[in-house]
């Protein structure tokens, strides 16, 4: 995903947000991401999906049982 969203995304499929999420970040169950940009709201990792973060969450990461790399900036 590039560019900006108002909303929420969940992803349902591998991939990279480069650009900016109004709401959270959903990664689902299986699913590997990696975020580079900047989230408004939280990421929420569900069982068995990876997120890699090298940008910028400015809500929470809640981890449903999935792995987390966080190399950027978690503000909430």
């Amino acid at each position: 995903m590039r560019g900006m969203l108002a909303g929420s995304l969940e992803m349902t499929s591998d991939g990279t947000v480069r650009g900016m999420v109004g709401g959270d970040v959903i990664v689902a169950p299986g699913v590997h991401a990696t975020i580079k940009g900047m989230v408004a709201g939280d990421v929420i990792v569900e069982r068995g999906a990876s997120v890699r973060i090298s940008g910028m969450v400015s809500g929470r990461v809640v981890n449903l049982g999935g792995a987390v790399e966080v190399r950027g900036m978690v503000a909430g």
